[in-house]
């Protein structure tokens, strides 16, 4: 009797142990399956991954390209400008004024410019600065912008020291067709 205890035993182990081993394979091709999957999409991803760098390094390329194109247009305008400039000063002795585009700021350090020459007569880039709050190099930039832009600003050089003031025709046509576009609300600030 005790023998056909332990058989029935070891029958029962035996099942036990093939359910568990169906159980395990059952798993093991799911996991498998899935990992498989897992592998797949991030394969996807990659292949996406490494489609968006490409994209990307090719925009900024782009992007590269036409700020150098811009560089170039810019140069060539101011080019044809000064050529455009000498070309009606050799047709005509005295020159030709058109209105000019100034951005604010430039706006401004024209402004103190033309109010300041105007009252104290030829003046320093400290004395613009202090009159607007910019640093001395910055009025420098701006000055050169404004001579660039076409608008005759005036250098002499006393003692070392820089005087600036616009040429007296271009200030009797800025007061009679404001050609750089002042506003009153920002010719008030210069009164």
């Amino acid at each position: 009797m005790i023998w056909i205890k332990f058989n029935l035993f070891d029958e029962k182990k035996n099942d036990d142990s093939k359910e568990l081993l169906t159980i395990n394979k059952t798993l093991k091709k799911a996991f498998n399956k899935i990992k498989e999957e897992f592998e797949e999409h991030l394969g996807s991803i990659n292949e996406n991954t490494n489609e968006i760098q490409a994209n990307y390094e090719y925009l900024c390329n782009v992007d590269s390209k036409i700020d150098k194109l811009n560089e170039k247009i810019e140069d060539l305008q101011l080019f044809i400008n000064r050529l455009v400039a000498k070309d009606d000063k050799n047709h005509n002795e005295e020159p030709v004024y058109n209105h000019i585009f100034l951005t604010t700021k430039e706006k401004e350090v024209f402004l103190a410019l033309y109010t300041m020459a105007e009252e104290k007569g030829p003046i320093t880039y400290k004395a613009i600065s202090r009159r607007i709050g910019l640093t001395e190099f910055m009025v420098r930039e701006y000055i050169i912008n404004l001579i660039e832009k076409g608008i005759p600003v005036i250098k002499k050089y006393v003692n070392q020291e820089v005087y600036l003031y616009i040429e007296q025709k271009f200030r009797h046509m800025q007061a009679k067709e404001n050609l750089v576009d002042i506003n009153e609300s920002m010719a008030k600030r210069f009164v």
